[in-house]
C-alpha cells in the first residue's frame, strides 16, 4: 500500500497529534514529517504483538498496575468505534500519565488484555480538534496476560523508530512501553553496543517523553542493580541496505521466546443465522462477488496498464471491502484490507483480520484495491482508489465525497502549499489561486462555493485560509485554517487532515 493511502487508513484509527498544544502548533516552522514512518512502523509492532499467545512462567511479586487503573467512564461515541475497530470492547482503565502521555489497560470479556499509549488531551483545542479527538491516538495492540507479563516477556515495548532520507540510520524516536515489577530500568543500545541511555521505570510504564537517540540497536530491560533481565534487539537479522543497522547487539543477545506447549485447537466459529448476504459489483474490467464473509475478486479483464498500477514490487495486491457506520452523526467506513498475492482470481475466505476475533460480513457498501504508486496533490492518478466498486447508493455517494475531501486534504498537506498555510504575511487569493494552477480558483468569501470540479480559496487575515470544494452529489465540503492548524471542517469520516 503505498504512503497516502496507508497513511489515510491509521489516521481513520488513530489519529495523530489532535490534542496537540494551540501554542506549541503555532510556533511550528514546519509540519512534522516523521510521524508518517512512526505510525507505519508502530502499527507492524502492534500487529506482532496481537500475535503473541500461549502460556509462560509467571513473574511474581505485584502485577496490578498492568492489569487495573482508573476507570474511564467517559468514552466518545468515536473513541468507542475506533476501539470496536481492533475488538477492543471491554473495560478501559487509566494505568498512569507520563510525559504528555496517558497509559491505559483495556480488559476483554474473554480474557484478553490490551494496552493503549495515547496523548493526554490538551484543553486548547480548536473545534475540528475536538472533534476528531481520540484519547487512543498512539500504540495500542493487544497481548494475552500469559505471555505478558511474563519472565520470559516482562517487557512489552511499543517505542517507535523513524527515517528520514539522507540519515546513515534510523532514529528511536519515540521510546515508550509497558513493564513488569522486576525491571527497573530500559536501557538503549547504542551503535558501539553499549546502553547510552536509560529510563526509570514508574508504575509499571515507561517514556523518554520526545527524545530520540540515533542509531540505537535495540532495547534493555533492567532490574535492580542493573541486571540484565530482557533484551531486544533490533539489529538482529537486518541487512546493511536497511534502514536499521545489522550485525546485532555485541553481548546483548535477544532473549529467548517463550517456550509453548502446542495450542488447543479453537472451536470453529458459528455460522451466522438468517439468510447468507449475496452481492455483486464491477468496475475498470475488476468483478466482485460477495457471499457473506467470502469475497471473490476476479482480474481477467482488468486492463495490463491498470494490473501494473495494482501490483506491488512483490507480487501482492491490496483489496478489500468496507461498511458504512454512523459514529457520533458522522459516517465513518468499517472493514479490513487484505494483501494477497496477484492472481487472475483472488478469494478471501472470510479470514479473520489480524486483531479483530470474526471476519467482517455482507452487506457491504463497497469494495477497493489500491495502487502501488505514491500520490501527490493534484497528480495524474486523481484522488480515487485505482478500483473502486460501490455495492450500494451509500457506497457510491462516499466514494465521491472522499475523492473531493481527499483533494482538499491533500492540497493543506502537500509541499507546494506549505509556505501558504504557514504565511507570516498577508496573501492574496487571486495570486495564491494563480500559483497552484487552473484547478484553483479565488473565492470572495469564506461562505463562497466554487464552480462544479473546482477547488476554492478564500484567504483572510490574520493567516486565515477556507478551501472548498463542491462534490458530484452537491455536497459543499470545507476546510477552515487558522494560523496554519485546522480550525473546522466537516471532512471528518472522509479523510484525515493534519
Amino acid at each position: 500500500m503505498n504512503e497516502i493511502q496507508l497513511r489515510d487508513q491509521l489516521f481513520e484509527l488513530f489519529p495523530p497529534d489532535t490534542s496537540a498544544d494551540w501554542d506549541d502548533v503555532l510556533r511550528r516552522a514546519s509540519p512534522p514529517r516523521w510521524r508518517l514512518r512512526r505510525l507505519t512502523v508502530v502499527l507492524a509492532l502492534t500487529l506482532l504483538v496481537m500475535v503473541a499467545v500461549g502460556s509462560a512462567l509467571a513473574l511474581t511479586g505485584r502485577l496490578s498496575g498492568l492489569f487495573h487503573g482508573t476507570p474511564v467512564n467517559d468514552l466518545t461515541p468515536r473513541e468507542r468505534f475506533l476501539l470496536s475497530e481492533f475488538d477492543m470492547t471491554g473495560k478501559v482503565e487509566l494505568i498512569t500519565k507520563r510525559n504528555g502521555l496517558a497509559f491505559y489497560v483495556i480488559r476483554q470479556r474473554d480474557g484478553r488484555i490490551c494496552y493503549s499509549i495515547g496523548l493526554i488531551p490538551s484543553k486548547k483545542l480548536t473545534p475540528a480538534q475536538k472533534e476528531a479527538a481520540t484519547r487512543f491516538n498512539g500504540s495500542t495492540g493487544c497481548i494475552d496476560p500469559r505471555i505478558f507479563p511474563t519472565k520470559a516477556v516482562p517487557v512489552l515495548d511499543y517505542s517507535f523508530y523513524s527515517y528520514r532520507p539522507g540519515d546513515a540510520e534510523s532514529r528511536l524516536a519515540g521510546l515508550q512501553g509497558f513493564a513488569a515489577d522486576p525491571v527497573a530500568r530500559i536501557g538503549v543500545i547504542g551503535r558501539d553496543n553499549r546502553i547510552v541511555f536509560s529510563v526509570p521505570v514508574e508504575h509499571n510504564v515507561y517514556t523518554a517523553g520526545k527524545k530520540g537517540i540515533m542509531g540505537a540497536r535495540g532495547i534493555v530491560a533492567l532490574g535492580k542493580g542493573g541486571k540484565v533481565l530482557w533484551v531486544q534487539c533490533t539489529a538482529v537479522g537486518r541487512t546493511p541496505a536497511s534502514q536499521f543497522p545489522s550485525g546485532g547487539c555485541g553481548k546483548y543477545k535477544n532473549s529467548p521466546s517463550p517456550n509453548l506447549p502446542p495450542m488447543k485447537p479453537k472451536p470453529r466459529p458459528t455460522k451466522p443465522s438468517g439468510p447468507v448476504v449475496v452481492q455483486r459489483g464491477s468496475s475498470d474490467g475488476l468483478s466482485v462477488l460477495v457471499r457473506g464473509a467470502k469475497i471473490e475478486a476476479n482480474f481477467e479483464h482488468v486492463s495490463a496498464q491498470t494490473r501494473r498500477s495494482l501490483i506491488f514490487k512483490d507480487g501482492r495486491v491490496v483489496l478489500g471491502c468496507f461498511r458504512l457506520v454512523t459514529v457520533g452523526g458522522t459516517l465513518n467506513s468499517s472493514g479490513t484490507y487484505y494483501t494477497k498475492p496477484f492472481a487472475t482470481v483472488i478469494r478471501i475466505g472470510g479470514q479473520v483480520p489480524l486483531g479483530a476475533r470474526a471476519a467482517p460480513v455482507a452487506p457491504f457498501d463497497g469494495c477497493t484495491t489500491m495502487g502501488s504508486y505514491g500520490h501527490t496533490w493534484n497528480d495524474a492518478h486523481g484522488t480515487h482508489d485505482t478500483i473502486e466498486i460501490p455495492l450500494t447508493a451509500r457506497g457510491r455517494r462516499f466514494f465521491s465525497e472522499r475523492a473531493t475531501a481527499r483533494d482538499i486534504a491533500w492540497l493543506a498537506r502537500a509541499r507546494v502549499f506549505h509556505d501558504i498555510r504557514y504565511a507570516r504575511q498577508p496573501l492574496d487569493a487571486i495570486e495564491v489561486a494563480r500559483q497552484l494552477g487552473s484547478h484553483v480558483v479565488p473565492l470572495e468569501s469564506p461562505d463562497a462555493t466554487p464552480p462544479n470540479g473546482k477547488l476554492g480559496i478564500w484567504l483572510g487575515t490574520p493567516r486565515h485560509i477556507v478551501l472548498v470544494e463542491r462534490t458530484t452529489t452537491g455536497r459543499r465540503l470545507y476546510l477552515e485554517l487558522r494560523h496554519g492548524v485546522k480550525y473546522r471542517t466537516n471532512l471528518l469520516g472522509l479523510t484525515q487532515v493534519i
